[in-house]
């Protein structure tokens, strides 16, 4: 399988991690999991990362297994394995390349082996946090080989137009950041985040428009709520001399405009599909909701202007991910945002942030409806 990446279950690789780790515990060798943390400047790595080791190469298996967690923008150096190495991404985004072929851009669940005496690197992307399980079989054929350093110009190649838009970027990391905590009602998270979205450069009208939005998916109560603490956060702010721009103004939609029409015109832009035949499921039993949805949800809130529709789908899915049980409602929305513009590995970027800001267990339910629907 020379420099492949594949997609496999999660649980088959952590299965054969866990039993070389028992094996080695049942011929009496315990692995001693200890964790260094290597400080950035240090002789390996660039930038923080910590090692655990859970048990090496003299396990009597001949293979040692470890999981390093790399900060944002942390890499190793380059370097190769003389029995070669499988890396397995537990969680974030990374970044792997070997020397002379094109870095690639990995996820949680995909897999890399690595030949023997391959020089390669391996970090976090510069916006989020990585780990990954270290499995380095055939120790007896050599150790490890470190090389020189992976400079700036080196980690940052390849971000051309072509592939700069698989992360999102400042603006859009807050949107989805605020969105998420505003669903799951953490208010001291979310005035971090309204912090954060406002030095970014989110105007106040946008930041509003996002929890305008946001109460026809999480409710009037944490919308509300939310309101209230952008109010707290941009009067602590003019209290200290920080003037936020309120941005433009949104539009209102003419009492004499037929919004079922409108609502059902935005929502075929949306999807990029028309909408004919009868209806079905929750609009042929409750037919009202439907209206309200057209009507309301996709004439009077997407029709508003302030945020692009690709900038309001970013909120949805972040908010439906940090939700979580809404996992039907999730994939339609998903599907929706990439027809708006958003990549797939942006939708993973923004399931990265959820991760990060909401819940973990929230981001794998999400990671696995986004595997799925790129399998459609």
């Amino acid at each position: 399988m020379n420099n492949s990446i594949i997609r496999l279950a999660s649980t088959f690789f952590l299965t054969i991690v866990m039993s070389v780790v028992t094996n080695a515990q049942d011929k009496g060798q315990t692995a001693k999991a200890g964790v260094n943390t290597k400080q950035s400047g240090a002789s390996n790595f660039t930038g923080n990362t910590s090692v655990k080791m859970y048990t090496n190469a003299k396990n009597g298996l001949n293979c040692s297994v470890g999981s390093v967690s790399f900060a944002p923008g942390a890499r190793s150096n380059w370097h190769s394995h003389g029995g070669g190495q499988i890396l397995l991404i537990t969680e974030g985004t990374a970044f792997y390349q070997e020397k002379g072929q094109p870095k690639r851009i990995l996820h949680k669940g995909d897999v890399v082996t690595c030949l023997p005496n391959v020089e390669h690197w391996h970090g976090a992307s510069p916006d989020s946090r990585m780990t990954h399980t270290a499995i380095g079989p055939n120790a007896d054929q050599g150790t490890v080989v470190w090389l020189g350093k992976v400079d700036d110009e080196v980690y940052l190649s390849g971000q051309t137009v072509a592939t700069a838009k698989q992360f999102l970027n400042k603006r859009q990391q807050s949107i989805a950041a605020i969105a998420a905590v505003t669903a799951k009602g953490d208010q001291a998270a979310l005035k971090s985040e309204l912090t954060k979205g406002l030095d970014a450069g989110l105007t106040v009208n946008e930041i509003k428009e996002i929890m305008v939005q946001l109460y026809a998916y999480c409710g009037f109560p944490r919308s509300l709520n939310a309101i209230n603490s952008l109010k707290m956060v941009t009067d602590e702010r003019k209290a200290k001399g920080i003037s936020d721009p309120d941005g433009k103004e949104p539009f209102t939609i003419s009492n004499s405009a037929n919004k079922y029409e409108l609502g059902k015109r935005n929502l075929e832009t949306l999807t990029g599909k028309p909408e004919s035949g009868p209806k079905t499921g929750y609009a042929a039993y409750v037919p009202i909701i439907e209206v309200f949805l057209k009507e309301h949800l996709f004439a009077d809130i997407f029709g508003r202007g302030v945020l692009s529709n690709q900038d309001r789908e970013l909120v949805t899915v972040s908010a439906l991910t940090s939700l979580g049980g809404v996992e039907a409602q999730l994939q339609g929305h998903m599907g929706i945002s990439m027809n708006t513009g958003l990549t797939a590995d942006q939708l993973w970027h923004m399931l990265d942030i959820v991760s990060d800001v909401a819940g973990v267990t929230e981001a794998n339910a999400g990671r696995d409806v986004l595997a799925k629907l790129k399998k459609v």
